[in-house]
């Protein structure tokens, strides 16, 4: 069965109602990383994602963030080097800055973060509320094509993520969180009022990048800090009749209640360990009916490290999973990695495409 890509496929894929496998790779990491550098390997030397989806039969996976960040009143600075960028905010009390490192897998890790002490909590709150949000319209996709649209980080997680990080930041989440909740509702307002100004270009979908991780964000800070701005993105964006997709990138089974529980409509990045903590089937058994699960193939199988036999068990199980659970799809958690070796992304897409055909033959 061939995948034809195209808005009426994306929109059954995230509805739920798409045959019974689907393979859906994020290849956006693994695209940016060798098209960057001249490097993608054949058979897909110089083409784009849609061009390399359509080779492997698969719907593509591109969403476009048409939106750039301002903060009028605050000066902000970048100088970036090929293996350093560093942001300084100058407000009207203090100057805060942050750094980045190139990582192996060509992200950008952050290795400082603008909050260091307590001291700095004011002036992030001047950063949080000079915030804006313009809309780009040169970034938006040819009017009819599939509009996958892409949100910030959702405002707690982008608090954690960028602002205060994970080692001590956490600790002054706890000795300081009403100002912290300060910040964290001025970045919700601002939000929100993209989220409706997404909402309103008619997309099939809008992806929320927030990368959870159940390591560090447990099920009573999701409940407290989380569940109900995902609830508002989902009452928005239904309204518009757009989904609402979730990016998970670590353990997370015991935030896939709350995911389900907010309205979530597609989760992605499921996963069992040692990746995450839950395969497809048990994802099911914890969210219920409700939302779609996206993922089963830990990013570790498509590489050249792993067996041959653990790679096709893996994908082999995915796809049973998936077809057995009903509202899935097969995909690479949490992205496609820099290192996938291109015939295990073939095989997989093979596979799939097998499993459908068989289930269209006996349906």
């Amino acid at each position: 069965m061939h995948i034809e890509s195209g808005p009426d496929q994306a929109a059954a894929l995230f509805a739920g109602a798409a045959p019974s496998a689907v393979f859906l790779p994020d290849l956006t990491l693994w695209h940016r990383w060798h098209a960057g550098r001249g490097t993608l390997p054949d058979p897909w030397k110089g083409m784009g994602i849609d061009a390399i989806s359509a080779s492997l039969g698969v719907p593509p996976w591109r969403p476009l963030a048409p939106w750039r960040l301002e903060t009028p009143g605050v000066q902000v600075s970048t100088t970036e080097t090929a293996d350093e960028r560093v942001t300084t905010w100058k407000t009207a009390t203090k100057t805060l800055g942050s750094k980045w490192t190139r990582g192996p897998d060509g992200d950008w890790w952050q290795a400082e973060y603008p909050v260091k002490t307590a001291e700095d909590l004011a002036p992030a709150l001047e950063i949080a509320r000079a915030r804006r949000y313009a809309i780009d319209k040169a970034r938006l996709p040819p009017q009819g094509t599939l509009a996958v649209l892409e949100l910030p980080l959702r405002p707690f997680s982008e608090v954690l993520h960028a602002f205060i990080g994970w080692t001590e930041g956490l600790m002054l989440l706890f000795e300081a969180p009403e100002a912290i909740q300060q910040i964290v509702d001025a970045l919700e307002e601002r939000y929100h009022s993209l989220t409706s100004e997404l909402a309103g270009l008619a997309p099939s979908a809008v992806l929320s990048p927030d990368n959870l991780d159940g390591q560090f964000i447990s099920p009573a800070l999701f409940d407290q800090h989380m569940r109900e701005s995902y609830a508002r993105s989902v009452q928005i964006l239904h309204a518009r009749g757009a989904k609402l997709v979730v990016h998970v990138g670590g353990p997370a089974r015991g935030l896939l209640p709350g995911l389900a529980a907010a309205g979530v409509d597609v989760i992605e990045g499921v996963c069992a360990a040692p990746q995450s903590d839950a395969g497809l089937a048990e994802a099911r058994g914890l969210c219920g009916p409700g939302p779609v699960l996206w993922g089963g193939i830990a990013q570790d199988a498509l590489l050249a490290t792993q067996g041959e036999e653990a790679f096709i068990a893996e994908v082999d199980k995915a796809i049973s999973e998936a077809a057995a659970g009903g509202r899935a799809i097969v995909g690479v958690a949490d992205r496609v990695p820099v290192e996938a070796v291109p015939a295990r992304l073939q095989e997989v897409a093979r596979r799939v495409r097998e499993r459908g055909a068989r289930a269209a033959k006996r349906g």
